[in-house]
């Protein structure tokens, strides 16, 4: 492998922290057909409601309201498109789509969808997102329901809005398709478990085979490198004196306290880092991680950032000079899982595909 490479370049879901949402399947008559056509519908009249109107002389609508919106400028453009799976992770396609190039992404065909809301100053985003594999394999792209709708299934919404936009976004979704948002609460081991996962995977070449230790330390301390581990309390007496405590592992160290964490499970186990920490922890500073009153809030890493409150920010991969990126594919597994989870799946899921 070699030593050198390069960032690459960001795309759409790159270097921004997005809210996690869980999204119940969009209904839709069965003589709607959901395409950019019809996509570019609902845009405009998506703009119309943030827009508003005027009524005796005072403007309605979400641009009216005191907040945010009110300093990024006068709204531009609202566009809602499908993404097909190579948009999502080559940052060319939109640079195209930009200017002018026809886009013949089908339905079949799409890994998600974009809405972008552009505003003289800024721009805000949400991805809509489905396991198309699995969907492919077991043939539920689309279903009918029993009053002939048809309901199209992209379990996992990405949000970056302010809290207004995304509350009227979230009330167009539910209007317009009778589907369901919540955001995507994460529970007490996932984000330990993905990053279990993902430092795992980096560790395998492109041929499936495993690294020695030689070249997995290369390759933790370029894709992974530093790790920073956010620490809450549920505490009895709901003091809110201690809130977190964030545990820094310096870049060189990782490949190290994984050597160990697997030294500690005879080898074999799936939990090397964790194992590692706790141990670690329990030693220098009496804490017990694995007890049920302490929680990993979050895990962020030089590749990716995971809060169990709901957000998520990939950073844009390193890519070496042979064109292998590890750190890419270990995104898109990472993205993968919490498409499945939000599904209902478990994150082993999201890691069983090619």
């Amino acid at each position: 492998m070699a030593s050198e490479g390069t960032i690459q370049p960001r795309c759409l879901l790159y270097d921004t922290t997005f809210t996690l949402h869980r999204l119940s399947p969009l209904y839709t008559s069965r003589d709607v057909h959901l395409d950019n056509l019809a996509l570019s519908q609902h845009a405009r009249r998506f703009r119309d409601i943030i827009v508003g109107d005027v009524l005796r002389g005072v403007q309605v609508g979400l641009e009216s309201e005191g907040s945010a919106l009110q300093r990024t400028g006068a709204l531009q453009n609202v566009t809602w498109r499908l993404l097909s799976h190579e948009e999502l992770w080559n940052p060319q396609d939109e640079t195209q789509i930009a200017h002018g190039e026809e886009d013949t992404t089908t339905l079949g065909a799409s890994s998600g969808m974009l809405m972008k809301i552009t505003y003289e100053r800024t721009a805000y985003t949400a991805i809509l997102l489905r396991d198309i594999q699995r969907e492919i394999e077991d043939g539920s792209i689309t279903g009918m329901d029993l009053d002939g709708d048809e309901s199209i299934y992209f379990p996992l919404l990405l949000t970056k809005m302010p809290g207004p936009l995304r509350d009227t976004f979230a009330d167009f979704l539910t209007t317009t398709f009778d589907t369901r948002i919540s955001v995507l609460r994460l529970p007490r081991t996932y984000t330990t478990t993905a990053f279990e996962r993902y430092v795992a995977y980096v560790c395998i070449r492109e041929d499936g085979d495993l690294m020695d230790y030689t070249e997995s330390s290369g390759a933790l301390n370029r894709v992974v490198g530093s790790v920073v581990v956010s620490i809450g309390f549920d505490l009895p007496d709901g003091s809110s004196t201690l809130k977190t405590i964030d545990i820094k592992i310096a870049k060189p160290d990782l490949p190290g306290i994984m050597l160990r964490g697997n030294s500690l499970g005879g080898g074999a186990d799936k939990s090397p880092f964790v194992n590692a920490l706790t141990t670690y922890v329990k030693a220098r500073m009496a804490l017990d991680l694995a007890h049920e009153r302490v929680k990993v809030m979050a895990i962020a890493c030089e590749a990716f950032s995971l809060g169990a409150e709901g957000k998520v920010k990939l950073t844009s991969p390193w890519v070496d000079n042979d064109g292998e990126s590890p750190g890419k594919r270990s995104t898109i597994r990472l993205l993968n899982s919490l498409v499945v989870f939000a599904k209902g799946g478990t994150l082993s899921e999201g890691y069983d595909g090619p």
